[in-house]
């Protein structure tokens, strides 16, 4: 949860790098910017040298940092407006925070919407969101993956009715690779003990269909053969805990009650502390089972907590709040120091929702450390923020909000996780280590998980008429690991 107004820091301009490497990476060369359609740029770049080796990129749009890329070299910008040029530079780090020098810049422009789209090469990863009509492919079907070894993963599918001039391959979200004249590939590029995800998407002409039904498979750590089904988009994503971790907390939220032995249902400084001028009142359920409104149900598999316009016969005990909503902590009964944590959840959609599961420090003393594992903004669904804060000196310092982005994180179930060790903070989505933070700032001491549902304050805005009531946040689990 942010503790102040955000402020779009530069990646790294408060890394001081424990690590004993000072050497930068080379610069980044053959930054190549293209409009695949009036709303997106598909952007790519060639490896740099590096004494280590690159662990990053971290991407400036028209000047200013846009967003941080790990173990790719290209990166698809979307959402854009039509007809309008962007350009990008690119800087490279390694795993000590040693940033290159900024590479020369590349421009595209998006195509008019008037005019139709941009033309598009067989190689460009489509955006398109059109039905298999007038001519458009259907999107493939029957997926499936079969393990060939510790490397190779064959992927296979079956043809859509009607002619198709090739497919385009997507590998954990990501365009990978154009296949032309059958319907299977080998891919032999992967690391041992690693989940992968594919998708795949017909093309005739410039017609794209939409993204097949997505399959993911794991490559074993011996070499083995095994076939996977492909899998609901919302089906359960892969976990990232690191192997040989231990289970050291867990809820899987299988009662129909909190467990006030993991659990509190109020922040530390009691049930009326408002931060961030947020306009929600936390419900304290396990404190005040009388209040007159839980946010709390089960059904038996998961939790959710869920906000509602505050009811006038409740204002007075709401502290004047204009909602009433639900938070977790596990203040005074679960701490840690190191190790990794996740939760799996659907986060709810609407302009002025913020939910969050975050670490914070035990102690109001010293650099008061805060771990971000996930936020939202209701109404950029597609799109979570991993943060780290801590005081230096007396002052707030936070690392650049990092950004996540995805199809949509309110439509389904994902897996936030973050694995904090000595000098590092690694944060995870369904199971892909997505960004890091390498520093002598990294929190040392005792912290505990929290969640919560705010609404409103100085970052996520007030709900309007399009924000929908009750508002729900559903978590499937909660749980923590040691790696000791």
């Amino acid at each position: 949860m942010r503790i102040s107004t955000l402020a779009l820091l530069l990646v790294g301009a408060l890394s001081f790098s424990a690590h004993a490497d000072k050497q930068r990476p080379a610069t980044v060369s053959n930054v190549q910017a293209g409009a695949i359609s009036s709303t997106a740029i598909r952007l790519s770049w060639n490896t740099p040298s590096d004494n280590v080796g690159v662990d990053g990129y971290n991407i400036y749009r028209n000047g200013s940092y846009y967003n941080t890329v790990f173990n790719a070299t290209n990166f698809i910008d979307t959402r854009l407006s039509s007809g309008t040029r962007y350009e990008y530079a690119v800087v490279a780090f390694d795993k000590a925070r040693n940033y290159s020098t900024m590479s020369s810049s590349s421009a595209a422009t998006t195509s008019s919407t008037s005019s139709g789209a941009a033309p598009q090469t067989a190689a460009a990863p489509p955006v398109s969101t059109q039905t298999a009509s007038n001519g458009t492919p259907a999107a493939p079907t029957g997926l499936r993956a079969e393990v060939q070894d510790a490397n190779s993963i064959k992927i296979l599918w079956n043809a859509p009715e009607g002619g198709v001039s090739g497919y385009n391959l997507y590998r954990n979200g990501n365009y990978y690779k154009t296949i032309r004249g059958r319907t299977d590939h080998t891919d032999s590029s992967l690391s041992p003990g690693r989940q992968y995800r594919w998708q795949v998407v017909a093309f005739n002409g410039q017609r794209f269909s939409l993204k097949s039904q997505e399959v993911r498979a794991r490559t074993p750590d011996e070499t083995a053969v095994v076939t996977a089904a492909a899998v609901p988009a919302d089906d359960s994503p892969s976990s990232g805990v690191p192997a040989g971790y231990r289970l050291v907390f867990s809820d899987e939220f299988r009662s129909n009650r909190l467990d006030s032995s993991k659990w509190n249902s109020r922040y530390r400084w009691g049930p009326r502390w408002t931060i961030n001028n947020e306009q929600q009142y936390y419900v304290d359920a396990l404190g005040d089972a009388d209040f007159g409104y839980s946010p709390f149900s089960f059904d038996g598999e998961n939790l959710t907590i869920s906000a509602v316009r505050t009811p006038s016969n409740l204002k007075g005990k709401a502290n004047n709040k204009s909602y009433l909503s639900g938070t977790m902590t596990t203040y005074g009964k679960f701490k840690m120091r190191y190790g990794y944590v996740e939760m799996r959840a659907r986060l709810p959609e609407g302009k002025g929702l913020w939910p969050a599961f975050w670490l914070l420090h035990n102690h109001e003393n010293g650099i008061r450390p805060e771990i971000d594992v996930v936020e939202m903004l209701g109404d950029r669904p597609q799109v979570v923020y991993q943060t780290y804060h801590h005081y230096a000196r007396g002052n707030l310092s936070s690392t650049p909000s990092y950004e996540v982005w995805g199809d949509d994180f309110s439509g389904g179930f994902h897996t936030y996780g973050m694995r904090w060790e000595p000098g590092r903070i690694t944060w995870y989505v369904d199971g892909e280590a997505r960004n890091a933070y390498a520093n002598n700032n990294v929190s040392s001491e005792d912290m505990y998980l929290l969640v919560n549902l705010a609404i409103g304050g100085a970052w996520a805005g007030s709900p309007n008429g399009s924000t929908r009531f009750p508002a729900r946040f559903t978590i499937d689990y909660i749980r923590a690991y040691s790696g000791d």
